[in-house]
C-alpha cells in the first residue's frame, strides 16, 4: 500500500485518514503533471518548427543561454522528477511522507502544469502570456522552497535530498535566475540582431543578472543551501558560454558579450561560493560561541554548587 498501512487490529484515526488521502491525491496528481510537462516540452522542442530552441535562435538576447547546457540541465531535472514520483509512490517513512505532503504538496503539480503552459505559449510566440506564467510559477516554487526549509536536507535521508530537495531547488533556480529574465527580454523586444542593439541593452542585462544572483547568493549563504549554490553556478556558465547569433543560420554572426556583462557574470560566479562559505563559517562560529557559553554556564553552576556545599558544611560545624 502507498498510504498509511495499518495492522488488522489497528484503528486508523481521522487525522491519519486525512493524511492518507492527501498522499493519495499527490500520488495521482504529481506523476500526471510530470508526464504532461515533459510531453509538452518534448513536443514543443522537437515536433514543432520552429521549436523552443529555434525561437530562442530567432529572438536572441543578451540573456540567451547555451542551448546544449540548458538541455542537459532540464534532462537531469526531469530525471530527478521521475525519481520524485517513484519516491512518492513507494514512500514508507513517516518523515518522508510529511515532507511530501506538507513540504511539497499539490503545488508541485500546479507548477508542472504551468511549465507545460509556458512551453505552449512560448512556441506560439505569445511571449507576454509566457512571462506571466513564469512569474506565477516562480512564486509557487518559492513557496515550496520556503516550506521545505522546515524539512531540511540531511545525510540521514539521502533519498529525500536527491529526489525531493534537488529537483525543487533546480526548478526554482532556473526559473528565477534565467527563464523569466530571458523571456522578459524577448517579450520587451530587447533583441540583439545588430551591434547597436547589443550595446543598447547591456546595462539592463547587467542589472537583471546581478539582481537575481545577489538575492540567490545571499539566501543560499544565510540558509547554507549547497544545492542552490551549485545550480546557480551552473546557470551562470550557461550564460557565460552562450553566443547568440544575429543571423541564426550563420555561425560567423555570433556576437561577443559586452564587457560589463562579462565582468558581472564572473563576479557572480565568485560571489556564490564566497557567500556559501561565509554562511557556513558564520554558523560554525555561532555554534562554537554557543558551546563556550554553555560550558561557562555549566562551570558557573558547578562552582555555585560547591560554594553552597562549603557554606552548608561551615554552618554544620
Amino acid at each position: 500500500m502507498s498510504s498509511y498501512d495499518a495492522a488488522p487490529d489497528e484503528i486508523i484515526t481521522p487525522s491519519q485518514f486525512r493524511e492518507s488521502m492527501k498522499l493519495v491525491r499527490l500520488q495521482i496528481a504529481i506523476p500526471i503533471s510530470v508526464l504532461v510537462a515533459m510531453g509538452a516540452n518534448i513536443v514543443c522542442a522537437l515536433a514543432i518548427k520552429p521549436g523552443l530552441s529555434g525561437i530562442n535562435a530567432l529572438f536572441p538576447t543578451l540573456l540567451s543561454p547555451n542551448a546544449t547546457m540548458v538541455g542537459i540541465y532540464w534532462a537531469l531535472l526531469y530525471l530527478l522528477q521521475v525519481g520524485f514520483c517513484l519516491v512518492l509512490l513507494l514512500v514508507r517513512k513517516d518523515v518522508t511522507k510529511e515532507t511530501l505532503i506538507h513540504g511539497v504538496g499539490l503545488r508541485f503539480a500546479i507548477s508542472n502544469w504551468l511549465q507545460a503552459t509556458w512551453a505552449v505559449f512560448f512556441t506560439l510566440q505569445f511571449f507576454w502570456g509566457a512571462e506571466i506564467v513564469l512569474l506565477i510559477n516562480v512564486l509557487i516554487l518559492l513557496s515550496i522552497h520556503i516550506t521545505l526549509l522546515y524539512y531540511p536536507v540531511t545525510l540521514k535521508r539521502p533519498i529525500d535530498a536527491i529526489f525531493i530537495h534537488a529537483p525543487m531547488t533546480m526548478f526554482l533556480a532556473i526559473l528565477f535566475e534565467l527563464d523569466w529574465l530571458h523571456n522578459g527580454f524577448v517579450a520587451l523586444g530587447w533583441f540583439i540582431k545588430e551591434e547597436t542593439a547589443r550595446e543598447k541593452y547591456t546595462w539592463q542585462a547587467v542589472g537583471a543578472v546581478a539582481g537575481v544572483n545577489v538575492v540567490a547568493a545571499v539566501w543560499a549563504g544565510v540558509k547554507r543551501l549547497y544545492l542552490l549554490t551549485t545550480a546557480s553556478i551552473y546557470l551562470l556558465f550557461t550564460l557565460l558560454f552562450s553566443s547568440p547569433r544575429s543571423n541564426p543560420t550563420l555561425p560567423t554572426t555570433a556576437l561577443p558579450k559586452p564587457t560589463p556583462l562579462l565582468v558581472t557574470l564572473i563576479i557572480c560566479l565568485v560571489l556564490h561560493p564566497i557567500a556559501l562559505v561565509a554562511g557556513v563559517a558564520w554558523q560554525r562560529t555561532r555554534e562554537r560561541e554557543g558551546r563556550i557559553r554553555l560550558e561557562e554556564e555549566v562551570e558557573r553552576a558547578e562552582q555555585d554548587e560547591r560554594e553552597a556545599e562549603r557554606e552548608a558544611r561551615i554552618r554544620g560545624e
